[in-house]
């Protein structure tokens, strides 16, 4: 996770003036839709002190940022710095180190490990300095670098020693510092991003070829004074095993266990793709048992023939496979010559360079930037979930190791690292009345009982059928049906009779999946329950099926859930989505927050990006609106994007909707007033997120009345990449196992900007590990809301969540709209789109009006 303050330091920042434009060359130029926007350029962000809020219970908490004591240094000196060749990135450090020893040993710069060098004054060789540095690598080969380092700038320090008078962030300034503190962890350990790395002591497996390293995150940030914010983090790295016993492992599984044995067969294709994409990428040692001297080290670029087929040319001209070359050559056996070779080396070579994979290990410490699977992800959960006393000791551990304060680089700068955790006065906000059809109910720890839902739908006509080749034995379907009619009148919604026999077995393909839902489509039943797999795509096959192609309500149930997990508590859980989907509400708030006196459309967007490992796969960008008073129905609306674009480029038109979908509903009114929670914006976006986004909403209200229509706009942004975490002082002010702080903790203090409207709150009660607040920032407020005003709105939007009885991490529309890009990549997930006209690829996965406007919570 990135921190919500990574654009101030680029990692691989080429100069410092490209500080000041972090992340933007993804989205400049501005797209033609954005070009085009009827309302003019917005006025520079407002800087003003900001009046804390003081509703709620006082606490003292902790966090873990650590005040940065920047001593005397008032400038600091930068350098460029070029190596050639500038890979493998892992030796540059080191590369650097030695020259430093060789042209000034008594001086200790801060390298990033890329390219920016500072220092405290100038170094002694006037502006530009050259050399060759011999550095030997671990295989004995010696490998020289080309070492050049040029004058470019000073940058001025002084910004940082009053940040409480300081409106911009001195972005350049605070960039030297992360440099400089970075140096003290960078000698020892593994540098991944902002985080540093080392291997446990004993293995822990994630399986599937990988193992987890603990580590440490850390960044200097800003708030009303310079903090070193300091986090755990956990990474998986590919195991230091043999390429044969990486095979094993990634074939391996509980339901078909794989031996070293089953590697005596060729592998099949799915088998191939699965080790293709593993060993890509990784850095092998080859050796040849019994020849120390043909040991090498080379980077995988993929794989190719086996050696037993695979033919070449020698020298003199002769053919021979792989194979042969090894027993006359090398006088070498090979024992699995019908498993792929390995293709390393240069990729450019006219002639591959291909390896028996029997004679290469996989290096250890190598960090990948990979999607991990479902099973790695659980495995890392439980490694790594601890209560909010280990974090708090596994901080300070990471702290003693970094050892800051010892580094010959940080005592040269003057710079110190407190060993406090700061103290800060938090709030514990009031959870808001929930009110039911005849009860109300109050929120205890973050949780409520729920009662008879404050409006219950009515099914006249339903189902359950099966979309797996196994289906459930008909006494759990049976049983199914049973307890769904029974739930669904104790929580207040009308079943008008039991579910329609015979309950369908569809089968599992994405034909007999289609073929179901087309056969169903005139039948007019309100919702339809389907039993899938659980896992595979039946799941997608089936919302695409029913939702693009035929218009079928579904509520999909998890094969686990029906065989062994149905209870009625669960049934009740189902029936809350149920109930939103059929345009039932569950609850509402008791009173309502005053800006919804009004009409008043709360409006949530993310947009989700592919991993980084993937290819030809687009962003999602999805907004959801609420259409009713009491803000417990949303809609959606979802456009496909280039890939990685932050940007919400089609947000005009998606307004433009909302709004006469709001006014339709709402009886021919329009909102007085919108507010809009933005997911996944870092501050280095926050100004161009406000000339485009906010400008396409004004835009788009324009467009739906040209005069007299300007809704009263409130946008803030919603950031769960951070890494702050609140630790209680007082065991008493905790509410869980895990010594958490309670739910409704709210931050806006010390940790904050002081001139920006931001704040951190806590708003659900934490199931596991530590609870991690979520940040907000408003970057527009035509309402002019006080910090109380909008972190009580917040707060009581978190218990809106329809699929709980909890309140949820953030607020109900920015989780709808995670929910609904999350449809939109079920949609896709199957096909094969064409990047270059991804308005025409959207056109395919049109949602049927029946759903889409007819249902429009069909998505929770």
């Amino acid at each position: 996770a990135q921190h919500h303050q990574q654009a101030q330091h680029p990692q691989q920042a080429q100069h410092p003036q490209q500080v000041q434009r972090p992340q933007q060359s993804r989205v400049e130029p501005p797209t033609q839709q954005m070009a085009n926007l009827q309302v003019g350029d917005l006025p520079p962000m407002q800087f003003i002190k900001i009046q804390p809020g003081t509703q709620g219970r006082k606490i003292i908490v902790e966090t873990n940022h650590l005040q940065l004591n920047l001593g005397q240094l008032r400038s600091a000196v930068h350098y460029d710095v070029n190596l050639v060749p500038e890979t493998p990135k892992k030796y540059l450090r080191l590369v650097v180190e030695l020259f430093r020893q060789k042209h000034f040993p008594k001086r200790y710069p801060a390298f990033d490990g890329r390219k920016n060098l500072y220092s405290t004054t100038r170094l002694p060789f006037g502006d530009f300095i050259s050399d060759q540095i011999v550095y030997q690598e671990p295989d004995g080969r010696d490998r020289t670098y080309k070492v050049e380092i040029k004058f470019a700038n000073e940058v001025d320090l002084t910004p940082l020693h009053n940040l409480n008078l300081c409106k911009d962030t001195p972005m350049e300034a605070l960039q030297v510092v992360d440099i400089v503190l970075r140096s003290a962890p960078a000698v020892n350990l593994i540098s991944v991003g902002r985080s540093f790395f080392s291997k446990p002591a004993g293995i822990l497996d994630l399986g599937e070829g990988m193992e987890m390293y603990n580590g440490f995150y850390q960044s200097a940030i800003r708030g009303w004074k310079p903090f070193l914010n300091v986090d755990v983090a956990h990474k998986a790295f590919p195991k230091n095993i043999s390429v044969i016993d990486a095979l094993v492992e990634l074939f391996d599984s509980y339901h078909q266990p794989f031996r070293r044995e089953d590697l005596s067969r060729p592998l099949d294709p799915r088998q191939k793709e699965t080790f293709r994409k593993y060993i890509t990428t990784l850095r092998v040692t080859y050796e040849i048992p019994g020849n120390p001297s043909s040991k090498r080290s080379y980077r995988v670029n993929g794989i190719d023939e086996a050696p037993r087929e695979k033919n070449f040319k020698l020298d003199n001209g002769r053919q021979m496979t792989i194979e042969n070359y090894f027993a006359t050559e090398k006088r070498y056996r090979l024992r699995y010559s019908h498993l792929p070779s390995l293709w390393v080396g240069d990729r450019n070579r006219p002639n591959r360079i291909l390896l028996p994979l029997e004679l290469c290990v996989i290096e250890q410490n190598q960090a990948v930037n990979r999607k991990m699977t479902e099973n790695q992800t659980s495995k890392m959960i439980k490694y790594a979930a601890t209560n909010t006393k280990e974090r708090k000791e596994k901080i300070t551990t990471a702290l003693r190791q970094a050892n800051h304060n010892q580094n010959q680089t940080v005592l040269e700068f003057g710079f110190s690292v407190s060993n406090e955790f700061e103290k800060l006065q938090a709030r514990v906000l009031q959870p808001p009345t929930l009110q039911y059809n005849q009860k109300q109910d109050k929120p205890f720890k973050g949780v409520w009982k729920g009662n008879t839902f404050f409006v219950g739908a009515e099914i006249n006509k339903w189902t359950i059928a099966c979309a797996d080749r196994r289906p459930p034995r008909p006494d759990d379907l049976s049983r199914l049906a049973d307890m769904i009619l029974r739930t669904s009148s104790q929580c207040g919604m009308q079943i008008k009779q039991p579910a329609q026999q015979p309950f369908i077995t569809m089968g599992s393909t994405v034909h007999d999946i289609k073929k179901f839902f087309q056969n169903q489509k005139d039948k007019q039943y309100d919702v339809i329950f389907v039993v899938v797999p659980n896992n595979g795509s039946q799941y997608s096959y089936v919302k695409s099926a029913a939702e693009i192609n035929t218009g079928c309500l579904t509520q999909c149930i998890k094969m686990n859930t029906v065989c062994r997990k149905l209870n009625p508590q669960t049934v009740t859980n189902i029936l809350l989505k149920v109930n939103a989907k059929l345009n039932g509400t569950n609850h509402v708030l008791l009173q309502r927050p005053p800006i919804m006196d009004r009409p008043c459309m709360i409006m949530g967007a993310d947009v989700t990006h592919p991993s980084p490992d993937s290819q030809n796969i687009p962003s999602v960008a999805a907004v959801t609106a609420s259409h009713d008073p009491k803000a417990f129905k949303y809609n959606i609306c979802w456009r496909l994007q280039p890939p990685k674009v932050e940007i919400i480029e089609d947000l005009e038109a998606i307004t433009v909707e909302q709004l006469k979908y709001f006014y339709e509903k709402n009886k021919g009114m329009k909102p007085e007033r919108i507010v809009f929670f933005r997911d996944g914006v870092s501050e280095g976006q926050f100004q161009q997120v406000r000339q485009t986004e906010i400008r396409a909403i004004r835009s788009a209200c324009k467009k739906v009345q040209a005069s007299d229509y300007e809704p009263k706009i409130t946008f803030l942004v919603v950031q769960k990449r951070h890494h702050t975490r609140l630790f209680p002082t007082n065991p008493r002010d905790s509410e869980d196992r895990n010594f958490n702080v309670p739910a409704g903790t709210c931050v806006d203090t010390t940790i904050t900007h002081p001139f920006l409207q931001d704040f951190y709150l806590v708003s659900h009660a934490s199931i596991q590990g530590v609870a991690k607040p979520t940040k907000y920032c408003t970057l527009w407020d035509d309402n002019d809301m006080s910090n109380d005003e909008i972190e009580a709105l917040t707060y009581h939007l978190c218990h809106m969540f329809s699929r709980c009885n909890r309140s949820v991490s953030y607020p109900a529309p920015t989780y709808y709209a995670h929910l609904a890009a999350a449809r939109a990549k079920v949609y896709i997930e199957n096909d094969r789109l064409d990047l270059n006209n991804l308005r025409r690829e959207f056109e395919k996965y049109a949602i049927q009006d029946v759903i889409r406007k007819g249902k429009p919570m069909f998505f929770v």
